[in-house]
């Protein structure tokens, strides 16, 4: 199946992309070593609302992934280190598991013709099955680990009501084996397995 990718484009340019396409050379945003050589790309999305500050005015256009010319990287591994996790994640589109990557970014490492691009038209075009990328990622992650441990939801659990008590919005008390929160506004008192991370096998 065509991977498509989401690219948000100034309205007043819209139409000329939509006509002319996108030239490499004219939105260039990230240079990235793939497969050892430095590659000039642009970015794109896999979901619309994977794009952050977008100016009002921009028009959302959908753009068929090129083969062998499009990537997806984790931008959420973007960090000061003197390994580049980004640039280890970088992996073909085609080879992409949706869920994969925390902040999938798409890398297009060359100029889009103008019949590989469509304006977004959210009546019309397939249904968005997921919030954003972001989320299910989270979401997906979060079944996983609790397929794979069994006191995973009372560690999330402890840890969340935790940090409301470490907030004030709630006191805890404790027995031997439970940890029981009250809420400081309404009364209503929640009881949590304590967690002996001592004794947690998985």
């Amino acid at each position: 199946m065509q991977v498509k990718f989401y690219c948000y484009v100034p309205e007043e340019k819209s139409e000329e992309v939509i006509e002319c396409g996108l030239r490499l050379g004219d939105c260039v945003t990230r240079n990235v070593s793939i497969n050892g050589t430095d590659t000039l790309c642009f970015e794109a999305y896999l979901h619309p609302n994977d794009a952050e500050n977008v100016s009002t005015g921009n028009v959302l256009i959908k753009i068929s992934a090129p083969d062998g010319h499009s990537y997806i990287a984790d931008n959420s591994l973007l960090m000061d280190s003197t390994e580049d996790l980004y640039e280890k994640s970088v992996m073909p589109a085609r080879d992409y598991r949706l869920g994969r990557y925390r902040k999938p970014c798409c890398l297009i490492s060359c100029t889009v013709l103008p019949d590989m691009i469509e304006r977004y038209n959210p009546d019309m075009d397939e249904p968005l099955l997921y919030q954003s990328s972001e989320q299910l990622y989270r979401d997906s992650l979060f079944y996983r680990t609790d397929d794979l441990a069994a006191s995973f939801k009372d560690v999330a659990l402890n840890a969340y009501y935790n940090m409301k008590a470490a907030a004030g919005e709630y006191a805890v008390q404790f027995n031997d084996e439970y940890a029981a929160f009250s809420d400081r506004s309404t009364g209503e008192i929640i009881a949590i397995v304590k967690i002996k991370f001592s004794q947690e096998k998985g």
